[in-house]
């Protein structure tokens, strides 16, 4: 396990409050956490279901955060109020001991505990209420997996598919920034010229592949990015798609003379410390061990997971497009790269 993720149900009978919300954070870190509150007169529309997978739950989440405050004129006040309230009493307990706490009950499935840990966090905001949790312990790699695949839904749209296909674009190496699920920042954080942290999804043609190698020698083995690079941000265009998706497109110098493109989804949280990134360069393998465990999760991704997820996804465009047999393939070939890239990521810093 290396995050918990804490979904909470509060029912307040002291100041006739209800309030939704999770906690997700790392082993003896500070958590990320988020709350909704109503009126109990509107408890009725708090009514997520705490089973859910992390996915499902902050999508869910997220659109009715965003409803609720639309329709409900003091439920944006409440919220800061009660987000404050959490905050202060993390604080008070310790952010690293709270962290400490919550993952070890997480990770011996111990909702009872979880329930109790809950509790006692607000107790000084309301004696009397009713609590329900839901927890998953999750590992770095499906957080990271979650979170790529929500911004997979978009891909076969026609405006993406059009930038892609630009002359400017088009026989630029595809990369992928290195994700950071609970301390990174999204894209629209970053400023041209910012260092941007990244592999390789695919390098293109065998002239691109030929011309990574030279460049990059301790960056390539074998046609394959083995080391992440460290680059800069040097165009950041917005795309809106279709259905209404935002996404990113970027552009980033590896130095040397050689320019990357990558779509990013808004909601992707980005790698965006130094240190961190020094710190987890230096505790990965060596190069021969790090390229035989990178072969190791691509070769499983391929059996397992990627033929199920392109088959369902082209068969969608197939329905939608039987005439572009050429757009469908090039669609399928997309996800095979970019979703063993998201692999590749994980593998780079989490195995």
């Amino acid at each position: 396990m290396d995050f918990y993720f804490v979904k909470v149900s509060i029912r307040s009978k002291a100041t006739a409050e209800n309030m939704l919300g999770y906690f997700l954070g790392k082993i003896g870190r500070e958590p990320e956490y988020d709350f909704i509150v109503v009126p109990a007169r509107y408890g009725n529309a708090l009514n997520l279901s705490l089973d859910t997978n992390y996915k499902d739950f902050m999508d869910s989440f997220n659109s009715l955060k965003k409803r609720i405050f639309e329709e409900v004129p003091e439920a944006l006040e409440m919220t800061d109020d009660f987000i404050n309230y959490i905050r202060v009493q993390i604080q008070k307990k310790g952010p690293e001991i709270f962290g400490a706490e919550m993952s070890a009950a997480v990770q011996n499935t111990d909702a009872d505990l979880v329930h109790y840990i809950a509790s006692e966090l607000i107790r000084g905001w309301t004696p009397r209420a009713d609590v329900s949790v839901g927890i998953n312990a999750l590992t770095m790699e499906e957080m990271s997996m979650e979170n790529f695949l929500s911004q997979m839904e978009d891909l076969d749209d026609e405006n993406i598919l059009g930038v892609l296909s630009r002359p400017d674009v088009k026989d630029l190496p595809e990369i992928f920034p290195i994700i950071d699920p609970v301390y990174g920042k999204p894209i629209t954080e970053f400023d041209i010229g910012d260092s941007i942290f990244f592999v390789v999804l695919n390098p293109g043609g065998e002239t691109q592949v030929q011309e990574l190698e030279k460049a990059f020698p301790n960056h390539f083995k074998s046609g394959t990015n083995i080391r992440p690079f460290v680059g800069t941000l040097i165009s950041k265009e917005l795309i809106v798609g279709q259905k209404g998706g935002r996404y990113f497109l970027i552009k980033v110098d590896f130095g040397k003379g050689i320019v990357g493109k990558g779509i990013v989804s808004r909601s992707l949280k980005i790698m965006g410390d130094f240190e961190r990134f020094e710190e987890k360069l230096s505790k990965s393998s060596s190069e021969d061990e790090l390229f035989r465990k990178v072969s190791e999760v691509v070769k499983n991704t391929m059996e397992k997971e990627l033929p199920q997820i392109t088959q369902k996804r082209t068969k969608m465009v197939v329905t939608k497009h039987p005439e572009h047999t050429g757009t469908d393939f090039l669609i399928a070939f997309l996800l095979t790269i970019l979703v063993v890239g998201m692999i590749l990521i994980v593998s780079y810093f989490f195995i």
